[in-house]
């Protein structure tokens, strides 16, 4: 008796308003009434991403895809729930996980336009070399309203020097 009730730990604040961020995403989801078929979308996203985006990279095919995303992510704006159940509904997980293929389909590309080089598993025709003394960096990505922003920290090769990978 007499003791001042203890604050909840800050967690528990931050759980708080991650279930209403996220409660409030579904409810826009399950609102959506457009005539865009999330799962027409995926496809043609998958499709142009292999298409464009895997091994060998061309900075114009990639120019191309990042305006083209730019184009589904408006699409995705006209999304049509196709299941007006609101438990477990699977449409709508896909179309949240389908808009996070989208930001994170822009952070491949922007990333994959910067680095004019050959490194690993990715090959440029036009950049056939790898360039250490530009390149040998790790790639952050930091979401924001305008696109994802590039920032880069050097790699420590401090116990392993990087050596070419050769397959004669």
């Amino acid at each position: 008796a007499g003791h001042a009730e203890a604050k909840p730990p800050r967690s528990s604040d931050a759980r708080s308003a991650a279930e209403k961020r996220w409660g409030q995403r579904f409810r826009n989801l399950a609102a959506m009434s457009g005539d865009e078929n999330p799962y027409r979308l995926h496809q043609q996203l998958g499709e142009m991403m292999n298409e464009n985006v895997t091994i060998v990279r061309h900075n114009g095919h990639l120019d191309g895809v990042y305006g083209r995303l730019s184009e589904m992510m408006e699409r995705f704006k006209r999304l049509g729930n196709l299941d007006g159940g609101g438990w477990a509904n699977p449409s709508l997980l896909f179309a949240n996980q389908l808009w996070n293929m989208l930001e994170l389909g822009r952070v491949v590309i922007r990333g994959a336009l910067r680095r004019d080089e050959s490194r690993g598993a990715h090959f440029k025709p036009d950049f056939p070399r790898r360039d250490d003394a530009s390149w040998l960096k790790t790639t952050l990505a930091t979401w924001t309203p305008d696109g994802p922003v590039l920032t880069y920290e050097d790699v420590d090769v401090s116990l392993l020097k990087p050596v070419a990978r050769k397959y004669d």
